[in-house]
């Protein structure tokens, strides 16, 4: 009994210890007095090469001194943001009222100090707290956060939560000249904040992965497959009912982008019929409410034609592969490694990545310091390496290839125009990619759906996640029936439905402002959808 005892320890005991022992010396947590806390939604891959990296150039700007990065993740972009808000509201709360006692703090006073439009004139307590909490040095312990998307980004830097981190003034050249080593931004999009609050870590880019044996056994043909992707309503082929992945839009602010391009490609295209010889369109509100009632369909047909919906982005491309589903809405990057993935396991082209021709621009994936960041300087440095030559080639080298990452290849677009030379992309995991003129392909209308970023993301929720099952009913009636286009008038009109106008939907961002008015908006578009997709079924 002893003996079997002293055995079963020593057998833990070496699980326990190998993997210590086998481990890389360049992977060992630094013994280090300096310590670098980063949010993030980034996977393992990222941080680790990412850190690898950071810790030897600090080594070698400060005589070999030993740094540490503390990763925390909490979730998606989305728990991200609410975590940030909701601890800066906590510790805010707590400084504010033990200096001002007998203080009635709410609410609104709580809603208020990340307001933007909140009056800086002192006029009401909640005036004189956002005044309070902008000239603060306030912080929640952690220095950096990273990877998400622009939007949300703005808002944490309107919020006063995003502070100025002194690149543009430490390194002018950077911004310099008519075509700059940094852009400000492109095809309508923002790629950093011109008052120094958040910059691009890497680029993305959005479109649709697709299995070719699975098409093929839908009925598609090789010149059919050899096209499919060239636009986002292919993924509403009736051929692919129950056949389609989509991730929620909700918990990522990438997939939620992914959907926003198909909206406004859309919305574009519609808008382009009645003004076709028109570079920049100016559309009625008619013109524009029927776009959006367009797009919005499409999205419907999506959803319809869905085999699953998850809460996960990489599971839509990863389940491409295995044959699981046919197609689904990828971001760039997941699809470029999937692909490779599976021309070294499994030697030829099972799936294939496609960006919509003119319908993705090139969002950046920005970092930014926080408010009361404990180790200003270091994060600083930080920042600054992220957009340095070095550590930009870690985003798109092959891993273990000179000056590329050590572990991991991250299938990402570099953000520095300088490295887009045919000496620079050779080599790369991005073949030719060319982001600064997909740029200049697609002219994103961010007047049209930009402010409505979260209004899409919890209707899109609603529309075909919480009413998933009812909407797979109804488009699978529908198909039956021979599709849109021969159903009875009233039905059409029951499946392209809303709950609100084009021109009612910046009066409902303001609806959605709290947890729960949000919560009672939803469950009123669930009810409306259910029963709309219950009539567009014939029912």
């Amino acid at each position: 009994m002893k003996k079997n005892l002293f055995l079963a320890i020593v057998v833990l005991g070496i699980i326990i210890a190998l993997p210590l022992l086998l481990r890389h010396s360049s992977e060992q947590l630094p013994s280090a007095k300096r310590q670098l806390v980063i949010l993030t939604p980034h996977n393992e891959s990222i941080r680790h090469e990412l850190e690898l990296a950071f810790r030897e150039y600090h080594r070698q700007r400060h005589n070999g001194e030993e740094i540490a990065i503390d990763w925390r993740n909490v979730g998606g972009t989305s728990e991200c943001v609410r975590y940030l808000k909701s601890t800066f509201t906590a510790n805010f709360q707590h400084d504010w009222c033990r200096r001002n006692p007998g203080f009635n703090w709410n609410d609104q006073v709580a809603a208020d100090i990340f307001n933007a439009k909140t009056p800086l004139d002192g006029s009401s307590d909640a005036s004189r707290a956002r005044i309070d909490f902008l000239g603060s040095d306030v912080g929640i312990d952690i220095d950096i956060f990273m990877g998400g998307g622009q939007y949300d980004y703005a808002g944490l830097a309107a919020a006063g939560i995003l502070v100025p981190a002194g690149v543009q003034s430490r390194h002018p050249e950077w911004f310099a000249g008519d075509e700059p080593i940094l852009a400000a931004g492109g095809g309508g999009e923002t790629w950093y904040d011109r008052e120094d609050r958040y910059y691009p870590s890497c680029f993305s880019s959005f479109g649709i992965i697709l299995n070719v044996d699975r098409l093929s056994q839908a009925g598609f043909s090789d010149e059919e497959i050899a096209q499919f992707g060239a636009h986002w309503n292919d993924l509403a082929d009736p051929r692919l009912y129950q056949a389609i992945g989509i991730a929620d839009p909700s918990q990522s602010g990438s997939i939620n982008k992914c959907f926003e391009m198909l909206i406004q490609r859309v919305m574009q295209d519609e808008v382009a019929k009645t003004h076709p010889d028109e570079e920049h369109p100016q559309p009625t509100p008619e013109e524009l409410e029927r776009a959006w009632t367009q797009a919005l369909t499409l999205v419907k047909q999506l959803g319809g034609n869905a085999a699953y919906l998850t809460f996960s982005a990489g599971k839509v491309p990863a389940d491409a592969a295995t044959g699981q589903i046919a197609a689904g809405m990828c971001i760039d990057f997941y699809g470029r490694s999937q692909v490779d993935w599976e021309l070294a396991h499994v030697g030829r082209e099972t799936v294939c990545y496609r960006t919509p021709h003119a319908a993705s621009t090139v969002s950046a994936d920005p970092f930014g310091l926080l408010r009361g960041a404990p180790d200003r300087e270091l994060a600083e440095e930080f920042i600054d390496f992220v957009l340095t030559r070095e550590a930009q080639r870690l985003w798109a080298r092959k891993a273990g290839t000179p000056g590329g990452p050590v572990r991991y290849t991250l299938y990402r677009q570099p953000v520095r125009r300088d490295l887009y030379t045919p000496e620079e992309l050779a080599g790369t995991c991005i073949g030719d990619a060319q982001p600064f003129a997909l740029a200049r392909d697609f002219q994103y209308r961010g007047d049209w759906t930009g402010r409505l970023f979260t209004v899409m993301r919890v209707l899109i929720k609603v529309m075909i996640i919480d009413c998933g099952p009812e909407l797979r009913a109804a488009w699978k009636a529908i198909l039956e029936q021979g599709g849109l286009e021969t159903i009875s008038p009233e039905q059409r009109a029951a499946f392209e439905a809303l709950p609100f106008s084009y021109a009612e939907a910046a009066k409902v961002l303001s609806s959605i402002s709290t947890p729960e008015s949000q919560a009672v908006l939803q469950r009123q578009w669930i009810e409306f959808f259910r029963t709309n997709y219950s009539r567009a079924g014939g029912k």
